[in-house]
């Protein structure tokens, strides 16, 4: 059995990383890729934004099964928005107390469906490590340390202790014993340690005590912020600070080839980031706007008694709940306007085959003349396509929807929106809106509450907002690495490495069976 310690860097964009690579930008990376490999399209899940992509990492599971439906939602079960972005009349509006509390215990412990690869691990019976993740859940229990800051504001109460596993440091809040004495690395003015800065020390200090846990996983978030504000290509000196702070503890182990042989590395994106038009009015889309006329739920809020609409902007996805008492032909008017709006890109729903129990259909519709419908099926057969992943689909309508085409040999391509039907079909559930509302490149979702980002953005279809590489180095030869990675297959590759291969095939059974 080898360890394994995964890295991963929000945003990592291919089309950054891979020139960035040839021209030695990144030279410790170049030396990682050297010892093993990249591949080029590790996809993202749909919506392809940080809390749903970041929980199929961890969890080796599509939004569908771990239920994490993006970054703003309303969770239907409990009645409650889920909000976890950085727009800040949003926060106002849910409340700092429920926006703090939600994202330290509810998300973990009450919003998370599926087991994390931490508690996979260490019920196995080895030792894990959490780094600066949002998903930390475990069966060790750890005191919460809440910084003196947020213990000032009014209405702000924190659990004193939460469950992680055996090593887990959250920026300010979580610290295993080897980190206590570490100091300085967050604040407010580092996100209180949700910053790369505070990820490398800690990297640097479990260096320090020893060896390395079975399993590792270590977050970078600055890319996803500064291509946010600058745009992916320009903001290379953030990956170029990464590769820096990676080979300080690559140092720290020996060199990379003792650290190989020690553990086996993988370093990926949740997802990656396009560019935004330069000017507001060419970049927004407004939901506000389009839907006028109807009455919409205030931007992070609950539903009040007489509203009709509520929508939930994802950046470049947004997700549109109706009110029960909505009529029909209303919310048909309301779909209409979505799909006819110049700048939005596609307008996805989720429907019940009443022919087949608990089977979802799966209608698309791009602008006012190309319909798509399409639905899994269990068993290859005449009329069926297949993807490379050994999906089956059932599919009527116009298949440049999705910009797919048939191969001849029964199987599928796709070009600019990779794996469109799989990640479609288990981006739905219970908690996703009536909508899923895609924008064109360039453009992001707004309402009245929110802002665009000023240059970079993701959270759609497209392989722009969806491509990371896939880096491996001292991944042993009898396990498979593969071909066409997504991110939910890191959990199962982890997983083999760590010679728990039983547990690795099944989540590879289990990735497209929908939840009872």
């Amino acid at each position: 059995m080898k360890k394994v310690l995964l890295v991963v860097i929000d945003a990592l964009a291919t089309r950054v990383v891979k020139p960035a690579l040839a021209r030695g930008d990144l030279p410790r990376l170049a030396e990682i890729v050297s010892a093993g490999g990249m591949n080029d399209a590790c996809l993202s899940s749909f919506p392809s934004i940080t809390p749903a992509a970041t929980a199929c990492i961890a969890t080796g599971r599509y939004p569908h099964q771990h239920g994490i439906a993006g970054a703003f939602w309303y969770d239907r079960d409990r009645k409650k928005v889920a909000y976890h972005g950085d727009d800040f009349w949003v926060i106002v509006n849910q409340g700092l107390a429920n926006f703090f509390h939600d994202f330290l215990i509810d998300l973990n412990y009450k919003r998370l469906r599926s087991d994390t690869i931490f508690e996979l691990v260490e019920r196995s019976g080895l030792q894990s490590c959490v780094i600066n993740y949002m998903w930390f859940r475990g069966d060790v229990e750890h005191q919460v340390n809440v910084p003196l800051l947020l213990e000032l504001l009014p209405g702000v109460r924190f659990a004193p202790r939460i469950k992680g596993p055996a090593v887990c440091d959250v920026a300010d809040f979580i610290r295993s014993p080897h980190a206590q004495t570490l100091n300085g690395c967050g604040g407010l003015l580092r996100r209180f340690g949700f910053h790369d800065e505070t990820t490398g020390d800690y990297l640097l200090q479990l260096s320090d005590a020893g060896p390395l846990p079975d399993f590792t996983l270590a977050y970078f978030p600055n890319n996803d912020f500064e291509s946010h504000r600058v745009g992916a290509v320009s903001a290379l000196p953030v990956l170029q600070r990464v590769d820096e702070r990676l080979g300080e503890f690559i140092d720290s182990r020996g060199g990379l080839q003792q650290l190989l042989d020690e553990a086996a590395v993988i370093i990926t994106g949740d997802h990656s980031q396009s560019d935004l038009e330069p000017e507001p009015a060419d970049r927004e889309i407004d939901l506000t706007e389009i839907l006028d006329g109807f009455r919409l739920v205030a931007g992070g809020a609950d539903w009040g008694e007489d509203d009709e609409i509520m929508a939930c902007p994802n950046m470049r996805t947004a997700q549109i709940y109706f009110s029960p008492t909505l009529e029909t032909n209303q919310r048909e008017e309301a779909a209409a306007r979505l799909r006819e709006h110049a700048r939005v890109d596609q307008v996805i729903r989720a429907v019940e085959d009443r022919s087949v129990p608990d089977r979802l259909r799966f209608h698309v519709v791009a602008g006012e003349q190309r319909a798509l419908t399409f639905h899994r099926a269990e068993d290859p057969g005449p009329g069926l396509l297949r993807d490379v992943h050994g999906n089956n689909w059932q599919v009527e309508g116009d298949l440049s929807v999705v910009d797919a085409e048939h191969t001849g040999d029964g199987s599928i391509a796709y070009g600019k929106y990779p794996n469109a039907f799989e990640r479609i079909a288990t981006s739905f559930t219970r908690t996703t809106g009536d909508l899923l509302v895609t924008a064109r490149l360039g453009s992001e979702f707004r309402i009245s509450a929110t802002e665009t980002h000023p240059c970079g953005s993701h959270g759609s279809l497209h392989f722009l907002d969806s491509t990371a590489p896939l880096i491996t180095a001292g991944v042993p030869e009898d396990v498979e690495i593969p071909e066409f990675p997504r991110i939910v297959d890191v959990v199962p590759l982890s997983l083999g490495i760590l010679g728990l291969r039983d547990r690795a095939e099944t989540l590879k059974r289990e990735v497209m069976i929908r939840p009872d």
